[in-house]
């Protein structure tokens, strides 16, 4: 942890660290991994986790008879347990210009730290962690926290600077993915409905467990209104419009956005998604250590 790459960001501090690694994300369901892990699995074996009593056959291994219900009994019974192994993560990062507003310290570099931190509480647990900068990179599967660095130093490289389809590149990355598990889709979801629909109903179709972090800015959540002419400028098209915002426009757009995160709330809870609407103006440590872990995102 004491690499050059951890001690050049100053968001991740060795307290930071301590702190995620007391989390676990959150789980309803169970999957099948590739090795073990800390997540109870479908697969059958001889972990810890007590599964059911069956009745003993030819062939099965006499350590695993329960004396006990013998002797109540006088037949043959066989623990089975079910096995505990990984848990694959992936997270879906939008890379679309919108999440470059506003510039510097905006949506972009709190949804690539949302994915860092949460990324590292996988690893943390056992897991694997893939990220996707959706139209950009996928990663390959990391394992263990000695793979810190390289999810940080990938972060870095990435800028939200595209136009792009979200369910298109959902789509493409969930193609490259060979286990379902646990996803995340971190976007500020600036978007018709229909598209959210469709990217969420992708990642649904390939069995995985999807969480919606929304990230929108300050200024997007509360537009400031007043008697000057404001000159607004669509992230995505580059195309402005000059307005006065003097005439009730303010309220108007409130009002549109609340429809819509409604809307986003609706299906997400018709589905059993996960959903979190966070601000970048927050730090970091509020949105992981106290927003998720109160929405049971994380635990």
């Amino acid at each position: 942890m004491a690499s050059s790459t951890l001690n050049s960001n100053p968001i991740f501090t060795p307290g930071f660290f301590r702190r995620l690694q007391q989390l676990k994300i959150q789980t309803r369901r169970s999957y099948l991994g590739s090795r073990q892990g800390a997540h109870i699995s479908k697969r059958r074996g001889h972990g810890l986790e007590f599964s059911d009593y069956r009745t003993y056959v030819p062939g099965d291994d006499f350590r695993h008879i329960d004396w006990g219900v013998y002797g109540r009994t006088d037949r043959l019974y066989v623990k089975e347990f079910r096995e505990e192994q990984e848990l694959q993560v992936l997270f879906l990062v939008d890379t679309s210009q919108s999440m470059a507003y506003p510039i510097g310290e905006g949506k972009f570099e709190l949804a690539k730290n949302l994915a860092i931190s949460l990324g590292y509480v996988a690893l943390a647990d056992g897991d694997t962690a893939v990220l996707s900068f959706l139209g950009k990179e996928l990663s390959p599967k990391y394992v263990g926290v000695r793979a810190l660095p390289r999810l940080i130093e990938l972060g870095k490289r990435i800028t939200a600077t595209d136009q792009l389809s979200l369910e298109q590149e959902v789509r493409k990355s969930l193609g490259r993915i060979r286990l379902p598990g646990k996803c995340f889709l971190i976007s500020d979801l600036l978007m018709p409905i229909d598209d959210i629909v469709a990217a969420c109903e992708q990642v649904c179709a390939k069995n995985f467990e999807l969480s919606v972090i929304q990230v929108l800015a300050p200024g997007e959540i509360d537009l400031v209104s007043g008697d000057s002419q404001s000159v607004l400028v669509d992230s995505e098209s580059g195309e402005s419009i000059e307005l006065s915002l003097a005439s009730g426009l303010a309220q108007d757009y409130k009002k549109v956005l609340a429809r819509h995160i409604q809307d986003i709330e609706r299906y997400t809870l018709s589905r059993e998604i996960g959903y979190a609407l966070v601000s970048s103006g927050d730090t970091i440590q509020q949105v992981v250590l106290n927003t998720l872990p109160e929405l049971g995102i994380l635990r």
